[in-house]
């Protein structure tokens, strides 16, 4: 009977004490340990010299939930974590972050039909915070003295949630060097990628004292449904010290980009682009889409990144040109062969909301435009509009220039800025021919854009649901933002950052105004909500003050007709006498042939030779007196 009770208490132990489980965390120290509360200390060990993740397997561990916790150079965390019963391996965990996963609240939006995306996959999972770590010789001159040459570092490696990956020999190159947390871009290969992306920069909103602009914007525009560059908050350690908490993003002109954008698969997370890739222009300040063949200079903000020639963004041009959107199959044609006009529009709604100062309506700058070969054929070109560069927005960086009317910008109507004239510096383009195209042309298309704003101000921009989402980044972010101001970064720019945002600067930005920025982050959106609610009468959910029976919507006008007369009179030649004088001639150049229709001048001119230009005359001279105002020009 003894025997009996003994051999049952012995399989019972066994089984209760059966579990193995491989621990995982990442720590920057020399001597990492992990605690099972109530047993012992376990060293952990690192696989590979010089890497932060630490690991072990530890057996005979209880079945059932047990508490545990980690020391790092004999440091240990100001609290226990618990291992569930069932699991056999840990996540990468982060030495002192309490919570290695945390989903965050997301924007919702009914009209999402973009589907070609391979998705956010493990690399943008924003539930998880990824670390980045750059180790090397190399690596230590690159951030102590960042260069715009590339520079090829010895080893990166990424963690993930589950995963790392490491590349060796990685060419990198720095920007934005007048702020000490310099942004860097790092290009690896199609074959050696991550989740299929490999063109990745860290950016650091320099000029944003919340640093999350960019990724609010780039999470908004990814949940409306619309080609968009993914972003994610990292910390960045190189050589096992502190390099500073960035964002990790895409590139929109990169054909990294496109390829995962485009051509994805998101439950397979697999691509199938075409090769190659459609023609991919990068858009700066003056970049504008009128007809002007014979003027290829007006061309030059539209810098070809990928492709041979401008020859199909011309043939668009002329088909944007001849186009006539009052004519509802024509415009349904076009948008078919030739423009995506729903995600055009989504990405101008955001442009206005966030008063996006450096995008294309206020400033014709920072975007991409995309020719999809998939839907294209010999004679048509199926192009996207991609917006990027979204750290000048919610007030980041508006002076005089765009903003005319102080703190009261916020509130300005949208239905200022359709067919203006611009050219706000001698870069920026004369119009907005997208804008004044599919916006303004017609009271159809703009209401159909009008709708698009205000469904986005219902379900997004307003101050309740922005707030909702935004308020889980400020509680996941707050530790690392913390962290990010509590060390001496490696590069310091000599003549002193402007700004010099610090800790404080980010837990007051999201409320209130700072100086340089007049307004806070909530602020600006409630400003932008409330003026589009009292212009349209419109409302959402949780809104404590919606507009009353009096409030009177704006009314699209309808286009004014013109009507001519023709009224007969009769007309009585009286012969008068006249004085001839006679003029010396001038060199004045004749107009005679020049045709009228539209689109014919080309065909016109390509036969004229230049004797068809001048008239013969005698050369007059030129007066002394009056000597000729210089050429602007």
């Amino acid at each position: 009977m003894l025997k009996s009770l003994l051999l049952f208490i012995t399989l019972f132990i066994s089984v209760a004490y059966s579990r193995s489980v491989t621990f995982k965390i990442l720590a920057f120290g020399t001597k990492v340990q992990l605690e099972i509360i109530g047993y012992k200390k376990y060293n952990l060990k690192q696989a590979v010299a010089g890497d932060p993740l630490y690991s072990g397997k530890i057996n005979s561990l209880p079945d059932t939930d047990f508490e545990y916790t980690y020391y790092v150079d004999g440091v240990k965390e100001n609290f226990n974590r618990v291992c569930k019963s069932g699991v056999t391996t840990t996540l990468n965990e982060f030495f002192g972050r309490e919570e290695t996963l945390k989903p965050l609240e997301t924007f919702n939006y009914p009209d999402n039909h973009w589907n070609r995306s391979i998705g956010k996959t493990t690399v943008f999972d924003d539930s998880y915070i990824p670390t980045v770590h750059f180790y090397g010789t190399e690596t230590e001159k690159f951030f102590h003295n960042p260069t715009s040459t590339t520079t090829k570092l010895e080893r990166v490696t990424f963690y993930f949630k589950d995963s790392k990956k490491s590349f060796s020999k990685v060419p990198v190159t720095a920007k934005n060097k007048d702020f000490d947390k310099f942004q860097i871009k790092m290009k690896l290969s199609k074959t050696a990628n991550v989740k299929g992306r490999y063109l990745l920069k860290f950016r650091n909103g320099s000029e944003d004292p919340t640093n999350l602009r960019q990724t609010i914007y780039g999470n908004i525009i990814d949940s409306l449904g619309m080609p968009s560059i993914h972003s994610i908050m990292v910390r960045v350690y190189y050589n096992g010290k502190p390099a500073g908490f960035y964002t990790m993003q895409e590139e929109a002109i990169s054909e990294s980009f496109i390829r995962t954008e485009f051509y994805g698969n998101p439950e397979t997370e697999t691509i199938d682009p075409p090769e190659p890739i459609g023609d991919t222009f990068d858009c700066s300040t003056g970049a504008d889409f009128e007809y002007k063949p014979l003027n290829m200079s007006y061309y030059d903000p539209i810098a070809l990144k990928i492709g041979k020639d401008k020859s199909k963004l011309i043939a668009f041009t002329q088909a944007l040109d001849q186009l006539n959107t009052s004519n509802e199959a024509e415009l349904e044609e076009f948008e078919k062969k030739w423009f995506d006009i729903e995600t055009f529009h989504k990405a101008m709604a955001m442009e206005y909301l966030t008063g996006d100062w450096d995008g294309y309506w206020y400033f014709t700058s920072n975007f991409a435009f995309y020719e999809d070969p998939k839907q294209s054929t010999d004679s048509t070109y199926k192009f996207y509009f991609i917006t990027q560069d979204h750290d000048e927005t919610f007030g980041v960086g508006l002076t005089d220039v765009t903003n005319t009317v102080g703190y009261e910008f916020p509130k300005v109507s949208y239905t200022t800025m359709l067919n203006q004239i611009w050219h706000k510096d001698p870069f920026d383009a004369e119009h907005r021919t997208l804008v004044d195209k599919f916006i303004a042309s017609t009271p159809a298309l703009q209401k159909r854009f009008q709708d698009t704003l205000i469904s986005i101000v219902q379900n997004i921009f307003n101050p309740v649901a922005f707030k909702r989402v935004v308020n889980s980044y400020y509680e996941r972010y707050l530790p690392e933002v913390e962290w990010d101001y509590s060390f001496q970064r490696p590069y310091k720019y000599k003549r002193g950052q402007n700004p010099n945002w610090g800790y404080d600067d980010f837990l007051k930005a999201f409320d209130s105004p700072l100086t340089g920025l007049q307004w806070g982050l909530y602020e600006w959106v409630s400003l932008r909500a409330e003026a589009i609610k009292n212009e349209f009468c419109i409302t959402w959910e949780g809104d404590e003050n919606p507009p009353d029976e009096s409030c009177v919507p704006y009314e699209i006008p309808e286009p004014t007709t013109t009507t001519t007369t023709t009224t007969t009179t009769t007309t009585t030649t009286v012969e008068v006498p006249t004085t001839t004088i006679e003029l010396e001639p001038t060199n004045v150049p004749t107009t005679k042939s020049i045709p009228t229709q539209r689109h014919r001048f080309a065909e016109w001119f390509k036969n004229k030779k230049p004797s068809d230009f001048t008239v013969k005359t005698k050369r007059s001279k030129r007066s002394t007196l009056h000597p000729p105002e210089k050429s602007r020009f």
